[in-house]
């Protein structure tokens, strides 16, 4: 073997008589041939075990002259190309097939465990179409949000423009009042000196103009104090965290993250909350389906928590809606049983108390299998710092 050339190692192309092709062609053949013999005997010995029975020892010694037999051809071909023959495996053919069958027994393992990464990537991307679609709905829900706020502003904004006016309009009421009371006590003063019918005319006159100037001036007295109970309504109620009091944006932003969590972590967030920021929970106003008002019990309740606040704290209402029905609905539902709620305190509170109201929409977390328990108002105390 170590003087033979290889067909690449032959200086003059010139030597072989049959070029590169004759050389590779049987190699080739033989291994189709041992490949499809040993699947034979693989096959053989996964159905019932070879070596066991009479036709399957004379299957294999057939295997086994029809092996020897191409090797003799393979040989002899390489005999005629000035090749030394291939030397006979020293394996057994039963090690062989052994060890073919470990090894397909590794490949199964290993397209098992393929498959089951697979799996896991299925469920992974499952898992992230989800957040995505669920994502895309708090989008929209935030969108639709934010139009309705951008709304809210604008209204409030024109209140505030038609507030100002109508207090300038009062002004020059009450100046064109002054001047016809001057005016009234000065053609009173003329009484003695002019006759009795003109005197009457003038006097009927001014008194008339008087009148008039007065009913203006309820008029818009009355307007101004309706638009100052709008504006007071739209800053006692923060429809975002932008627009709540420094002390409840904490507050605000930690009970937005216990949705969808078991009642001990709620549990255990509440206690942590009344050690952080000094909030608790004073009383639970429950509504009924679709209703914002305020039950007559419910009233009461919110007059002995106010006289029991000491002045400098904040009460939160924080308004909820169970998650039946349309999420818009809910959410301005929640809004309108918070402004309720907050609205009644700031009528019997004292100045030097603080009151707000903010919703968190819809949730389960107060109930998920009773809806009507999540339909409900939280009073939060706050305490000064």
């Amino acid at each position: 073997m170590s003087g033979e050339k290889l067909p690449s190692e032959v200086e003059n192309p010139q030597e072989l008589t049959s070029g590169p092709k004759s050389t590779v062609t049987p190699a080739i053949a033989l291994a189709f041939v041992i490949i499809a013999l040993l699947g034979v005997l693989i096959a053989m010995a996964v159905r019932g075990g070879f070596m066991r029975s009479a036709p399957q020892e004379a299957d294999l010694a057939q295997a086994k002259a029809a092996l020897a037999t191409l090797n003799d051809n393979i040989n002899q071909q390489r005999l005629s190309l000035g090749l030394s023959p291939l030397a006979g495996s020293s394996e057994p053919i039963e090690d062989i097939a052994s060890r073919l069958k470990k090894d397909a027994e590794s490949l199964v393992a290993l397209a098992t465990s393929y498959q089951r990464m697979l799996t896991e990537k299925d469920n992974e991307l499952s898992a992230r179409s989800a957040e995505i679609i669920r994502s895309e709905k708090i989008r929209q829900s935030l969108s639709a949000e934010n139009s309705r706020l951008q709304a809210d502003l604008n209204r409030a904004l024109v209140a505030t423009s038609d507030l100002d006016l109508l207090r300038r309009d009062l002004l020059d009421a009450k100046s064109q009042r002054d001047a016809l009371s001057a005016e009234l006590a000065a053609a009173r003063q003329k009484m003695t000196t002019m006759s009795d019918g003109a005197l009457k005319d003038d006097f009927a006159n001014l008194q008339r103009q008087l009148e008039e100037t007065r009913r203006a001036k309820d008029f818009f007295e009355a307007r101004v104090k309706e638009l100052e109970v709008e504006l007071a309504k739209a800053k006692l109620f923060a429809s975002s965290e932008s627009e709540l009091l420094p002390a409840a944006v904490q507050l605000f932003r930690s009970l937005r993250k216990l949705e969808n969590l078991p009642d001990s972590a709620i549990s255990s967030a509440y206690s942590s909350l009344a050690v952080d920021l000094g909030a608790n929970v004073l009383q639970t106003l429950n509504f009924a389906t679709g209703s914002s008002a305020l039950a007559p019990a419910d009233a009461e309740a919110i007059r002995t928590l106010v006289n029991d606040t000491p002045d400098g704290d904040l009460l939160l209402a924080i308004g909820y809606a169970s998650e039946t029905g349309n999420v818009d609905s809910n959410r301005t539902l929640s809004s309108d049983r918070a402004t309720a709620a907050a609205e009644f305190i700031s009528s019997v509170k004292r100045p030097g108390q603080l009151t707000q109201a903010v919703y968190l929409g819809q949730t389960d977390r107060f109930g998920s299998r009773v809806p009507e328990r999540n339909q409900l108002v939280e009073i939060w105390r706050i305490r000064k710092k």
